[in-house]
């Protein structure tokens, strides 16, 4: 009876290191290559009246490669200090680098006014080509004052960006005082700005695209999911379905000047405006409706029921249709976008998700059949079919080719319109969704729902340049054009 409970007990014992092999095996691959200096996708935040961001990048391009371990991420406000959330234990210059700027830590705090930022370094280190040398810190309490008081008011979204001198740091060869200094955020003008909507935080962050970098936030109740800009009217339209919104900011102050509400029958789930900022068409998937809403007398003057799961809506505004997938009847329905009525109806091969116009042509893809098909305009005739990676979801066009994000596969698949064959798969990892081209700066950005960011793919060499961490899930990304 003892022996074969001692061999009970190594079985067991044998169990439980190789579940902490695998854990530990699991925990390192999904690693960044500096190893350990790894970002939480997704920041578990305590709640507040407003939220705070807060981004780290470097004074200098080139720098000793220093390592520090932090905890105690906290804002303070007359002497009350308040946590935040830290995105990583760990910060590495070298990955700081390797990005331009990561995501330190975030959360919500009350309203009120703020003064400083302060944090504490547990340990430090002079990464010197591979070999870790540990510094001795001098005030492991690192407290920063804000350049000018921050004021955050309830429903508030802002960013703060730390600088870290990491030359300047260094106090001789063998200990370390982080010299950093912080900014509020300061948003430019309109040109060569994104914006990703993320829901689960009701932000809205605004990003550079001259050096794919977050440069603000927005706050921005009720959920917001698409985004529609439009820059001749310097608009800037935010779906809030939590809302039942759309909520309308002036793209130059990004200020709100107007919310339309939307009858709470309908659940909005995708929109699109119209170039003259007057007429917003709203999709309710659950309920199988199209709405047109007035944007100027903030009232419902259209309404249809189309199909069975409408998921996406293109406006083919020359021709005055809108395109819209839907997903249960595998169709794609044509609506005049004046009456509103079906025009015609075309089948898919599989699931319709988004879609694309080109050349006389509406590319669409189909997420359950891992293709793209293309049907001809006005007629929608069927032409062709290609085959993509597993579950397309949206589709850009940028460089004489048409890009495909495929959520399944992780990939983003290249298309030349005219040849009926993927040229090239673009592994992006995670789970790419929405896309957006800066044609400015030949960026494509696709958003990660899984990895809690951006890619940046540059279409002169179809390769990932950078990453834009935001801890979140993002949902609409739209580049001001």
């Amino acid at each position: 009876m003892k022996a074969r409970l001692a061999g009970l007990h190594a079985v067991v014992n044998l169990l439980v290191l190789l579940c902490g092999v695998i854990f530990l095996a699991g925990c390192q691959q999904g690693g960044a290559a500096s190893g350990g200096s790894v970002s939480r996708a997704f920041l578990q935040e305590s709640s507040g009246d407003a939220r705070l961001s807060v981004f780290l990048r470097l004074q200098e391009p080139e720098g000793p490669n220093l390592w520090l371990k932090i905890s105690n991420l906290e804002v303070g406000s007359h002497n009350t200090w308040f946590p935040l959330t830290t995105a990583r234990e760990e910060i590495q210059r070298k990955d700081v680098g390797a990005n331009g700027q990561i995501l330190a830590g975030r959360g919500g705090v009350p309203a009120g006014r703020y003064q400083s930022i302060r944090f504490t370094v547990e340990k430090a280190a002079l990464d010197r080509d591979g070999e870790m040398i540990f510094l001795s810190v001098d005030k492991p309490l690192v407290e920063i004052n804000f350049p000018a008081e921050l004021n955050l008011a309830k429903e508030d979204s802002t960013s703060l960006f730390l600088t870290w001198d990491t030359a300047g740091s260094m106090q001789g060869t063998a200990v370390i005082s982080p010299k950093m200094t912080v900014s509020l955020q300061s948003i430019p003008l309109v040109t060569d700005l994104a914006y990703v909507s993320c829901p689960e935080l009701d932000t809205v962050y605004i990003v550079r695209t001259d050096q794919n970098m977050v440069c603000g936030s927005l706050g921005i109740s009720g959920k917001p999911t698409t985004l529609v800009a439009n820059q001749a009217e310097n608009r800037l339209f935010i779906l809030a379905p939590k809302d039942s919104a759309v909520k309308i900011f002036e793209l130059t102050s990004n200020r709100k000047i107007d919310q339309i509400r939307i009858p709470l029958s309908v659940k909005s789930t995708y929109m699109t405006v119209s170039s003259d900022g007057k007429k917003a068409f709203l999709l309710d998937e659950m309920g199988n409706n199209l709405l047109r809403l007035d944007l100027q007398n903030g009232t419902v003057d259209g309404q249809i029921r189309i199909g069975s799961r409408p998921k996406y809506m293109l406006y083919l505004e020359d021709r005055n249709l809108l395109a819209i997938s839907c997903a249960y009847a595998q169709k794609i329905y044509f609506i005049d976008a004046t009456s509103l009525a079906i025009v015609n109806t075309v089948d898919t091969g599989g699931t319709p998700d988004g879609m694309l116009a080109r050349d006389n042509y509406l590319f669409v893809a189909e997420s359950s059949s891992n293709a793209v098909s293309a049907f001809e305009l006005p007629g929608g005739r069927s032409n062709f079919r290609i085959n993509v990676g597993l579950k397309p979801r949206r589709l850009a066009f940028g460089n004489s080719h048409i890009y495909i994000s495929n959520a399944g596969s992780g990939t983003v698949s290249l298309l030349r319109p005219g040849q009926l064959n993927v040229s090239r798969a673009i592994q992006v990892g995670g789970k790419p969704f929405e896309m957006d081209v800066s044609l400015i700066h030949q960026w494509l950005y696709v958003g990660d729902e899984q990895k809690g960011g951006v890619a940046v793919i540059d279409l002169s060499s179809n390769k990932v340049a950078a990453w834009i961490e935001l801890g979140a899930a993002p949902d609409s990304f739209i580049v001001v054009k």
